[in-house]
């Protein structure tokens, strides 16, 4: 891809192409540690309400909630429904435990963790993540915070500087 590059460019297409390679792998190694994060939190609850398979089910939560915006949902609605062989009360505070989790998640975990190593602001981060779950499902929202940190640092390194010449 650098080869398309004029030869007098190609230098710094390659550093944009480095710091895009490295927000994406930030993304990637930061979903994986929130990811590993709630799975052992998961586990750890289901240990201490005796709920079956609890590394099963600690496993499905982080492979899950990999999936921008509705894993984590799609993971906790699964494990309160095998919480439930165990009673209701126990499925009722494992539901209240996943919207507990959802929160800390979404407003601490991924600031802290993802929010450093991507830059990407807030409001571009829900924007991106909706419109490429619209426009490629799951696939796009997983790709969608990466695409949406290349594309602002793009334009923040070439767009931006030739306007400030003009």
């Amino acid at each position: 891809i650098y080869r398309l590059f004029p030869r007098s460019r190609r230098p710094r297409a390659i550093l944009i192409g480095d710091e895009i390679f490295v927000k994406v792998g930030g993304y990637i190694l930061g979903n994986v540690v929130i990811s590993v994060i709630t799975a052992v939190l998961t586990f750890i609850w289901l240990l201490i309400f005796d709920v079956p398979y609890p590394l099963l089910l600690a496993v499905l939560v982080a492979v899950l909630d990999l999936i921008p915006v509705v894993g984590s949902t799609i993971a906790g609605i699964i494990v309160a429904v095998v919480a439930l062989t165990v009673s209701v009360p126990v499925t009722v505070a494992t539901v209240v435990f996943f919207i507990v989790l959802r929160l800390f998640e979404d407003y601490i975990l991924v600031p802290r963790i993802i929010g450093r190593t991507v830059r990407v602001p807030a409001i571009v981060t829900v924007v991106s993540v909706l419109l490429g779950g619209a426009l490629l499902g799951i696939v796009g929202a997983l790709l969608a915070i990466p695409v949406a940190a290349a594309v602002l640092l793009i334009i923040s390194e070439t767009v931006l500087p030739s306007l400030d010449e003009r």
